[in-house]
């Protein structure tokens, strides 16, 4: 046995460990989730009793979501790193109130079953993303995606169907 061995499994155990600390702690303060929930680091979650995550769901380090309008994340998803997801914008309408005082805009995101989002994704309010999508690294989804569809860039368009 090496070193480099051992080392390499003494590291999986403690991450195997993070996995289940991550997954119960979230547990609680989540709308649902599952046991085999797999948050790689600490994520920011501002209203995390409207985000439900479906089963075997990973999520990538530096996660920020903003729960306020609902989140749903289906089964099998991956989300990579530094993905952003919003539900919830400032109202601007009135030009006499400032927009700090104008309350908010509440619109659920819906991420389907067996999606990948990619690295430094960007979802806004209101989007769904449909089945078996993927949507590459640095993409700001504005708009629905359609299920097996693959979109890139700013804003996300339809590159490819997977189907």
């Amino acid at each position: 046995m090496t070193i480099g061995y051992l080392y390499e499994t003494v590291r999986a155990i403690f991450r195997a460990i993070r996995f289940r600390y991550l997954a119960f702690k979230y547990s609680f303060l989540l709308k649902k989730s599952y046991p085999d929930l797999r948050l790689w680091n600490e994520p920011v979650i501002y209203h995390p009793e409207n985000l439900s995550i479906g089963e075997k769901v990973a999520i990538n380090n530096n996660f920020w979501a903003n729960a306020l309008g609902g989140i749903k994340i289906g089964n099998n998803v991956l989300i990579g790193p530094s993905v952003i997801i919003h539900s919830a914008n400032h109202n601007f309408k009135k030009i006499d109130i400032p927009i700090r005082d104008q309350g908010h805009e509440l619109r659920e995101v819906i991420i389907e079953d067996d999606v990948w989002v990619a690295a430094r994704v960007t979802i806004l309010p209101g989007v769904r993303v449909g089945k078996g999508s993927i949507i590459t690294a640095g993409s700001v989804v504005t708009k629905d995606v359609a299920p097996y569809s693959i979109v890139t860039g700013v804003p996300a368009k339809l590159i490819k169907k997977r189907i």
